[in-house]
């Protein structure tokens, strides 16, 4: 009886210890629920007035449109109760009844704000899905015409879409045709149309449908996709045209405010400063450093992004010289440049005790240069290994790929193709070719010898054109007139990203130019005031301000500049330059190359250029 009563104790400890726990709800699941239960009939108006769901529909977002808008307004109205009860707290508090109401009014207008922003990021989805598939799309065009060489079946061609690194966004559109099929059991055509037909790309749209109508009216495919994959590079041209054009005028639109607009302030702060006594100089320091190393710096940002957001993205990042910028030169810079403060003497301006003078100044500028320099030397150099390694090897692609058709006529199998081209001179692309052949010969397939032979490449296009390759071979088999497509389209690609770099290149010259000017010029006025005061007021030639003088008959009456003041002045002005030219050259880069990396290999000459000119400058000044 006993063994019996243990066997049932056992069986429920076997029971419980398979028994199968419910998930605990997670925090979006708890919002979720208060959203829907207390706010379902706001989100369902919200979600209609608005139209929620068919800009959800196009942004790709897995969400339902009424549940998305509940959210929004549960948001919104949280931020009103916050809003509401900080407004309160103000109101009842001893602060400047101004600054109450500034505060105040923010405060709420945050409730209209989270709104706006849960009703615009839908659009801003739909913007960033068109412009991903955009970029992909000349890849993907080429990939579909050569799988279609091949006779590959579409179903097939999505499976490895989704599976592709290469791609981020066709992945993701693969992904949600693959989720049609599987999980609701549509056909792969219809799968495929009901994805393009609501999709913010017109030219996805338009290749997709014609694709599926091709296949359905039994059409030659092969012909159409390749008519549409032609047509999709030339129309890539021409949105590179409309890119350069883009950044020639964000370029003009930073230049006229970081050099021109910069010119005519550090004049008027300059002015400001020498000319209305101690309080005129306080304010003129207060308005240059403001002006210099606050909203000059955030305007950069600003630019920054714009440029970033307008250029194209590529699924590979190449996160090197952010690394090195954590590893190295942010540690390397607080100690190289305190290191710099102490020797130099600078680090005396923090205690008061300093004596501001030409020798002052050109010590503060070298610190400067230390700080700035060991900061961005890291991920120069870094980048330019990189692009170093990376050059050319674009056209050595397409030259390999129209050699290895050529050789494949012959009647050689892919793999012996490959074998015997390794012989011959690709320049950067040596090393990966002759991998991929001493792999082949050791028995590995085509596709463990080319992952192994790509290892450590960041570039694009090579990247694309190699796992297409590999796919011809495997699943169409690597017929001369696969590879004879692949090899053709794959030039094309090169042809794209070389059309880009000639045309960004042309605007680099745009901030070294200003740079230099903004330095330049801002001492040198600087030194015209300080001597026209002196013609004025001769005791100043003293570099003591002892007297006054009034101009014409309007009674003005202008104080003499001390030799120390002009040297604060000249300091504030010399080193913001400085900073923000280092700032240009980070802008540079971004332009030129389209990554940050870039920019501090440009800053770094920029700022070595601005400061020997700004320290030639300063001994013009009479102190």
């Amino acid at each position: 009886m006993s063994g019996l009563l243990g066997r049932l104790r056992g069986g429920r400890r076997v029971e419980r210890r398979y028994e199968v726990r419910k998930p605990r709800p997670t925090l979006i699941d708890i919002i979720d629920f208060i959203a829907i239960n207390y706010l379902g009939r706001v989100g369902t108006w919200i979600a209609r007035n608005f139209e929620l769901e068919d800009a959800i529909r196009r942004a790709g977002m897995t969400i339902y449109p009424q549940l998305y808008a509940a959210r929004v307004a549960l948001a919104t109205f949280t931020a009103l109760f916050l809003a509401l009860y900080l407004s309160l707290w103000i109101a009842l508090s001893g602060i400047n009844i101004i600054l109450k109401a500034i505060i105040i009014v923010f405060l709420l207008l945050t409730p209209i704000l989270v709104f706006a922003a849960g009703l615009a990021y839908p659009a801003l989805k739909i913007s960033e899905r068109k412009e991903g598939v955009d970029t992909e799309l000349p890849f993907f065009a080429a990939y579909l015409a050569t799988m279609a060489r091949a006779r590959v079946p579409v179903s097939v061609v999505l499976t490895r879409v989704a599976e592709l690194k290469i791609f981020n966004a066709m992945r993701r559109e693969a992904q949600l045709i693959l989720r049609n099929i599987k999980l609701l059991g549509k056909d792969p055509l219809d799968a495929v149309e009901d994805n393009a037909i609501y999709h913010p790309s017109f030219r996805y749209r338009d290749l997709m449908l014609g694709y599926t109508t091709t296949v359905k009216v039994g059409g030659d495919v092969v012909h159409y996709l390749e008519i549409k994959a032609n047509d999709i590079f030339e129309s890539r041209v021409a949105d590179i045209k409309l890119l350069a054009e883009r950044m020639s005028l964000y370029t003009e639109i930073y230049i006229t405010i970081a050099v021109i607009a910069t010119i005519a302030f550090y004049i008027f702060f300059t002015i400001s400063s020498v000319l209305g006594g101690q309080g005129g100089a306080f304010g003129g320091a207060a308005q240059i450093i403001l002006f210099a190393f606050v909203f000059l710096p955030i305007m950069t940002l600003i630019m920054l992004y714009i440029i970033h957001k307008s250029q194209p993205k590529t699924p590979v990042r190449v996160t090197a010289p952010h690394r090195a910028i954590i590893y190295y030169s942010i540690p390397l810079s607080l100690a190289l440049g305190t290191a710099a403060m102490i020797l130099t003497g600078t680090i005396s301006a923090f205690t008061g005790n300093v004596t501001y003078d030409k020798a002052f100044i050109v010590k503060s500028v070298i610190t400067l240069d230390v700080f700035l320099l060991a900061f961005s030397l890291p991920p120069a150099i870094t980048y330019i290994m990189i692009a170093r390694k990376h050059r050319g090897l674009g056209l050595a692609l397409a030259n390999f790929l129209r050699d290895l058709t050529e050789v494949r006529k012959t009647g050689l199998s892919p793999e012996r193709s490959i074998e015997s081209v390794s012989v011959r001179d690709y320049g950067p692309l040596n090393p990966i070719v002759r991998r991929m052949a001493t792999s082949i010969r050791l028995g590995l397939s085509i596709e463990e010898a080319v992952r192994g032979a790509v290892k450590g490449v960041k570039d694009w296009v090579v990247l694309a054109t190699m796992r297409f390759l590999v796919d011809s071979i495997e699943l169409g088999g690597g017929s001369p007139e696969v590879l004879e497509t692949l090899a053709r389209f794959a030039y094309s690609l090169v042809m794209l990203e070389e059309e880009l770099k000639r045309r960004l290149r042309v605007y680099i010259f745009m901030p070294y130019l200003g740079a230099i000017l903004v330095t330049a010029s801002s001492i040198i006025v600087l030194s015209f005031i300080a001597e026209t005061l002196q013609a004025i007021t001769p005791e100043a030639a003293t570099g003591v301000a002892t007297g006054a003088a009034t101009v014409g008959g309007f009674g003005i009456t202008l104080e003499a500049v001390q030799g120390e003041q002009l040297a604060k002045i000249a300091l504030l002005l010399l080193l913001g330059s400085l900073f923000n030219s280092w700032l240009m050259g980070i802008v540079a880069g971004k332009i030129r190359d389209g990554t940050i990396a870039s920019g501090f290999i440009h800053a770094s000459l920029l700022l070595v250029i601005t400061s020997i000119i700004g320290i030639l400058a300063v001994q013009t000044l009479p102190i």
